[in-house]
Order: structure tokens, then C-alpha cells, then sequence
């Protein structure tokens, strides 16, 4: 959608022993969106505050925090923040070490 507003404010933090996985903080306003994309790996996405519509291939569900779900590897997926403040913890393996 060309009047979707990115998502702004996007931290990554590696974390363990050899960086095995990779941590991202996400604050978003009302009206960002994500890019639609799918990953070679499972992600866990924890909402902490706010609403979000996530879009996983071809089904929208609506979160508020506090809840958590599975985006599985290879799945397309969006998230629209539909409040202000939503905040986001989203955890995967290490990007830099993909497909080592």
C-alpha cells in the first residue's frame, strides 16, 4: 500500500555466545506497516503493547499485547500497527550466520 506508513524505529541486538540469534526491539505508531516479506527461518513475534493486524500468506489475524505467535520459515508475512505505542519483540536466528 503506497500510503503505509514504514516501520520507523527498528533496534537489532545480538545476543550469545557466538551470536546465534538476533533480537529486534520495535516501536511502531499507528498506521506503520512492515514489509512483506518470508525468511529462510522461524521468527517468534511477541506484541508487548498496542494492536497489531498480522498477515501470515493469505490470513489476517488481530493481536493485542500481550500475545506472541510463530511467523514459520518461508511464510509471507505483514504487520500493521493499528494503535499508538506498539511495541514488539521479534526473535530469529542470527541473519548474518543465514544459511551457515
Amino acid at each position: 500500500m503506497k500510503n503505509d506508513l514504514p516501520i520507523p524505529d527498528i533496534s537489532r541486538l545480538f545476543i550469545g555466545a557466538r551470536n546465534e540469534f538476533e533480537v529486534e526491539t520495535v516501536f511502531a505508531k499507528e498506521g506503520a506497516v512492515s514489509p512483506d516479506e518470508a525468511h529462510e527461518y522461524d521468527e517468534i513475534l511477541v506484541l508487548l503493547e498496542g494492536e497489531i493486524e498480522l498477515q501470515l500468506g493469505e490470513k489476517v489475524e488481530n493481536l493485542t499485547g500481550l500475545a506472541m505467535k510463530e511467523i514459520p520459515a518461508g511464510t509471507r508475512h505483514v504487520i500493521r500497527s493499528k494503535t499508538t505505542p506498539v511495541k514488539i519483540v521479534i526473535i530469529h536466528p542470527d541473519r548474518l550466520n543465514e544459511g551457515k
